[in-house]
């Protein structure tokens, strides 16, 4: 029989991704985790897509003798942003200090929900099954356009069906595969508080509902206020509520301090 083990057990036994910078690992205990799905949510401009493009280089660092990584990334509302990736590719310490490059982000444009089960349901299979070199990475940015796009109040039913669909087959590639998910997110409106202070931060909320909510394992929120961008741990299995400045330069996002 196996023996008991503890949620500080499975926590420390857990694999995670690097976020390519050293305050921002500490503030998650080691990076962001392979088990489950990591949602990552905020209004525009608070850096979601800055740290998601980090990601992409730094699921490329390998360990030891493992076998190097590549990303897909799902755009699902913009254009990818590849002048933006060209620069970090040039000016990041990922890129200074290990072999990275754009060859190993693949790169999925979809603009209906069709199109976006299609890639998860059906194109990732057969990336996965690929032995010469391993996904490490998908990144979804974002889970909420396409639906916001297609489904009206009367179809509720239908997105909540779909959302389950894909929420258990991402669940599926991190447990059997040992892939990092993350899913960039938009915000519901918070009408009673004054657009970019603290307490207007605080009181966002990930949209898609209770379906999506779900199917999140770890939940975080990137804000701003004023010219200090903030990172905030909303919800997580392991991680306790918390928060830390960063900023973001041309060599990408790093952690600043904690403040709570």
């Amino acid at each position: 029989m196996d023996s008991y083990k503890t949620a500080k057990d499975l926590r420390d036994s857990d694999d995670f991704l690097t976020t390519g910078c050293d305050k921002i690992d500490a503030l998650l205990r080691g990076g962001l985790s392979r088990r489950g799905i990591n949602e990552i949510y905020g209004e525009a401009g608070c850096g979601k897509t800055q740290l998601a493009l980090q990601l992409c280089l730094s699921s490329q660092i390998k360990k030891s003798n493992d076998q190097s990584t590549y990303t897909i990334y799902i755009c699902t509302e913009s254009i990818f942003p590849s002048k933006r990736l060209q620069e970090l590719l040039k000016t990041s310490t990922i890129s200074k200090s290990h072999k990275v490059s754009s060859d190993y982000i693949l790169v999925e444009h979809v603009s209906k929900v069709t199109e976006l089960e299609t890639c998860i349901l059906e194109k990732i299979p057969t990336f996965l099954s690929n032995k010469k070199r391993k996904l490490g990475l998908i990144i979804i940015d974002s889970i909420a356009a396409a639906y916001r796009v297609e489904y009206e109040e009367n179809k509720l039913k239908n997105r909540a069906k779909s959302l389950r669909t894909i929420g258990h087959a991402l669940h599926k590639y991190s447990r059997l595969f040992n892939v990092c998910i993350v899913c960039l997110n938009q915000v519901s409106a918070v009408m009673d508080n004054p657009l970019g202070s603290f307490d207007h931060c605080q009181k966002l909320q990930p949209t898609l509902g209770l379906t999506w909510a779900s199917q999140v394992t770890n939940s975080f929120c990137l804000c701003r206020f004023g010219d200090v961008r903030h990172f905030h741990v909303r919800d997580s299995s392991y991680l306790p509520r918390s928060t830390m400045s960063f900023e973001i330069t041309t060599s990408g996002v790093q952690g600043l301090t904690d403040i709570t």
